[in-house]
């Protein structure tokens, strides 16, 4: 497994726990129309993010370990593949951006109003949703050997 399959095994672990987390923090505050008010829902809630920080954390540190000093940074293949990914994120980023432009939207109706503080984590929350595509592209590109020839 080299570097890039490393990091984006790693971004979509921590997208999958980010997404949930930012789920369920869009399913309370919209949907049921509360905060979070148990002490037991915010320290769930910190355990997550801080796990999330850890995992970053470890990616940093395992992807730029290397196996050997002699392997290559990347070859003709991982740079095809860098930008086949970078081509599917930017198809995915003219999808994804109006879609979570409609859904609030579609969820409180042409009357409702967004709290300002939650467009940033809407934002985020797309950011998260690209970076998790990037990566699933990258990891699918790599599983199908794409460029190779063979399976």
């Amino acid at each position: 497994m080299n570097r890039t399959q490393k990091e984006a095994l790693c971004f979509l672990a921590t997208g999958l726990l980010t997404l949930t987390m930012c789920a369920y923090m869009f399913y309370k505050l919209f949907i049921l129309k509360k905060a979070a008010a148990g002490c037991t829902e915010r320290f769930l809630l910190l355990a997550v993010l801080i796990l999330v920080v850890g995992a970053l954390l470890t990616l940093m540190v395992w992807s730029f370990k290397r196996q050997s000093p002699k392997e290559p940074e990347a070859d003709e293949r991982d740079k095809l593949i860098y930008n086949r990914a970078a081509m599917v994120f930017l198809i995915s980023a003219w999808i994804v951006l109006p879609v979570v432009g409609v859904i609030p939207q579609l969820i409180l109706g042409y009357n409702g109003c967004v709290p300002a503080w939650s467009l940033p984590l809407i934002n985020f929350g797309a950011l998260v949703i690209l970076m998790m595509i990037y990566s699933a592209a990258v990891l699918a590109q790599y599983f199908f050997r794409s460029g190779d020839g063979n399976k």
